[in-house]
């Protein structure tokens, strides 16, 4: 085994120790192939009004500007699906929001990760990610070998559909380094596009943020302007829907387990929350990223 060969082994088992379901190894190169299609996007305002995409676009392509003398990006996949159903009834939330801040969560993963890492193997040193940071996550994954672009852009894993979180370690030493899928295996299925509720996937692989319900639930500051389907915060009919999805490994983590808070919620109790209760109840929840007044804005656009 070759040097590079077994610094991958190592970080792949340690990976696995610190809970990640699956992980992947690309070089730090420059998305060049990825610069025009960003700008595009940008161009057609796709974005929206989150403007914030437009910032350090070259940031956005190059892990170097990120990590000083960056080498490689460790992927991670952590799994969130759950077979748990939320109340009929109740307005509807996206399912990485059933339970707790994945963002918490996996940075003290990430945290312990590099850690065991720096133990085991001389003189490495990086940075970790977990949605917060301008970098192309679903890219990188796809580049490690973790998956493929689904046609609503979303990121599917062969093994673990496309309800996962992804994570990276950016990191200064070169490792042996895994192979993309040569094949996209969505084919000729289109279930993604013909269910989105307001055709926000204009195109295979495009997405248009103005018409999709989790931008207007989460991200739009001002009034929402499309019809939500019952959605309070997120949308997931596009993941619904997906093959991979059906048959995906179900989430083994006790921490992003659904909380029977949200679950079991009514229509009338969402309704009636007042401020106190909802800071209480979700305290440590995404739904904290909307804030209360944007949640019961959501709520005058839903009728039962």
């Amino acid at each position: 085994m070759s040097r590079l060969s077994e610094i991958s082994t190592i970080v792949k088992n340690q990976a696995e120790r610190c809970g990640f379901d699956a992980c992947g190894i690309a070089k730090a190169d420059y998305l060049s192939d990825r610069e025009n299609m960003l700008k595009e996007w940008l161009d057609k305002g796709y974005n929206a009004s989150m403007n914030y995409m437009k910032n350090h676009f070259e940031m956005r392509l190059n892990p170097q500007l990120l990590v000083e003398n960056a080498k490689s990006v460790i992927c991670l996949l952590t799994s969130y699906n759950s077979d748990i159903a939320q109340n009929a009834a109740a307005p509807k939330i996206a399912r990485y929001a059933h339970g707790n801040d994945y963002h918490t969560i996996i940075r003290k993963k990430l945290s312990d990760f590099l850690a065991l890492l720096q133990k085991n193997i001389y003189q490495i040193n990086g940075r970790g990610f977990v949605d917060s940071a301008p970098i192309l996550e679903r890219e990188w994954a796809v580049r490690a070998g973790l998956g493929w672009y689904g046609k609503s852009s979303a990121f599917i894993s062969p093994a673990f559909g496309s309800f996962v979180f992804l994570s990276e370690l950016i990191v200064d030493i070169e490792m042996e380094y895994d192979k993309p899928l040569t094949v996209n295996f969505c084919g000729a299925c289109n279930r993604c596009i013909a269910n989105c509720p307001n055709a926000a996937i204009v195109e295979p692989y495009v997405l248009n943020a103005q018409k999709c319900i989790s931008y207007q639930t989460i991200e739009n500051k001002d009034e929402i302007n499309i019809a939500t389907h019952g959605w309070l915060f997120g949308c997931d009919r596009c993941l619904q829907v997906c093959p991979y999805n059906k048959r995906a490994t179900i989430c083994r983590h006790k921490e992003f387990q659904p909380a029977s808070a949200i679950l079991n919620m009514s229509f009338d109790e969402w309704e009636n929350i007042d401020e106190d209760d909802f800071k209480t109840i979700f305290a440590n929840s995404p739904l904290m990223r909307a804030g209360y007044n944007k949640i019961k804005q959501n709520m005058k656009n839903i009728k039962r």
